[in-house]
């Protein structure tokens, strides 16, 4: 009888302490709901991150005279002329041929610049959305286009690869 009182006892103990856990959570979800309602005042939000210190080639502008004329086994051919100094783009012709789905055509033209670092970028004076960016990581300069089917054949915009420069040089990479 003694043994099941001791048992009763150590059940209810353990029970009681569940409870304590259990109020105490109740508790900190009780005072995460204040905050979130404003009741308490909000701790001030973290420090943003210090700025990391931009190249200094990308500062000053972007620099290339590229003419990559390539084609591949597959078909895929790539016509392209930029010339860029300081990150004002001076001419640009490109055609890049999609086999099976037609090609696409890139003039400075139809085409107005509105940054010239860290990246160029320059926007469609027919259509807001398309833009075409330069930018260069260690050797390569990259010329991508985003948004542009008007400059494609119909469908041919789906399957266009950016084109990629050496630098310096100016060559297909």
């Amino acid at each position: 009888m003694l043994s099941r009182l001791l048992i009763l006892l150590f059940l209810m103990g353990i029970g009681l302490a569940g409870c304590a856990d259990l109020q105490q959570d109740v508790r900190e979800i009780r005072d995460y709901i204040r905050k979130l309602r404003g009741r308490d005042p909000a701790p001030p939000p973290p420090a943003p991150p210090p700025a990391a210190d931009m190249p200094a080639a990308a500062a000053a502008g972007l620099d290339l005279d590229g003419n990559c004329i390539g084609k591949e086994g597959t078909g895929y051919a790539e016509n392209v002329q930029v010339s860029v100094a300081g990150g004002q783009v001076r001419s640009l012709d490109a055609r890049i041929d999609i086999p099976g789905r037609g090609s696409c055509r890139f003039q400075l033209a139809g085409f107005r610049q509105t940054q010239r670092a860290p990246f160029v970028e320059l926007l469609s004076r027919s259509n807001a959305a398309c833009a075409l960016r330069l930018w260069q990581q260690g050797d390569r300069v990259t010329l991508a286009a985003t948004d542009c089917p008007e400059a494609c054949a119909r469908g041919a915009f789906d399957f266009l690869w950016p084109v990629q420069f050496l630098s310096p040089g100016g060559g297909c990479y």
